[in-house]
């Protein structure tokens, strides 16, 4: 079970099923021997034209991305592009690039890495001081952007090593499996008020009518979705006050770094 199969069992417990039935039930499709669920539609209607696409713009994954053998010479000597296939991002589309890396501590070859044949305190020392009087060498730059899918605009630098990394942020996975087992009620709240949203929105007018040219005392129903009014503010507000924040903490690498910015330290 994952994060959106789990939202849309609950919803069946938050919503009553009749209102569902009416709502998601397509009558121009009775003709077929075998309709779209109910869950089918909320899944196709909600969760995925609306729902994960305010997930991916709020949340994502960050990861870093080798450049190697992406780039390619812009207009001027100071541009290069760099075109990322999707199989080194995980299938997954590039949604912000924050910065481009050029240190690459593994190699000894990258800027601001060299080798001694012999450490020790006297030496690591001496090599201190000597860094301190040296330029600050330049490790990494932000004047980036994201100019077409996974594609990446990089400026102001002359010469872009081939073992760069780009620190970017991606997509949830389709499924939402990177979001842990102990969010999954924060993100089922999130998609009852979206549905709920949508059935006020979709059917509030269509009762109105019914009762009008029909003469039929809806009841009950017609009461039950009126009571949904607020439920698109109430889906904006959790969106950014609560959602927003419980993707930051799922994602490891962005949570990690902001700890690291408050607490300090190297690692």
């Amino acid at each position: 079970m994952n994060a959106i199969s789990k939202s849309i069992f609950d919803v069946r417990y938050r919503i009553p099923p009749e209102v569902l039935h009416v709502v998601f039930f397509r009558r121009e499709e009775y003709w077929r021997d075998t309709t779209a669920g109910i869950e089918d539609q909320i899944l196709s209607l909600v969760v995925r034209p609306r729902v994960l696409i305010d997930c991916n713009l709020l949340g994502g994954t960050e990861v870093w991305v080798l450049l190697d053998g992406c780039g390619q010479r812009g207009e001027t000597p100071f541009d290069t592009v760099f075109r990322i296939p999707k199989k080194r991002t995980n299938g997954r589309s590039i949604l912000t690039a924050l910065n481009v890396s050029f240190a690459d501590p593994t190699r000894i070859s990258s800027v601001g890495i060299a080798a001694l044949n012999q450490a020790n305190t006297m030496l690591q020392v001496g090599n201190a001081v000597v860094d301190a009087m040296g330029m600050v060498p330049i490790t990494s730059t932000a004047r980036i952007e994201l100019i077409s899918e996974n594609v990446v605009h990089v400026r102001d630098v002359l010469t872009v090593p081939s073992n760069s990394y780009l620190r970017c942020i991606v997509a949830n996975d389709e499924n939402l499996n990177n979001i842990q087992l102990r969010s999954f009620h924060a993100f089922c709240k999130l998609v009852e008020y979206a549905v709920k949203s949508y059935i006020y929105n979709t059917y509030t007018v269509q009762l109105d009518i019914g009762e009008l040219r029909g003469g039929q005392n809806l009841g009950k129903i017609k009461e039950v979705i009126d009571s949904y009014a607020d439920a698109e503010q109430n889906y904006e507000d959790y969106l950014k006050e609560k959602w927003a924040k419980i993707a930051i903490m799922n994602d490891g690498e962005r949570w990690l770094r902001i700890l690291r910015m408050q607490i300090g330290g190297p690692r």
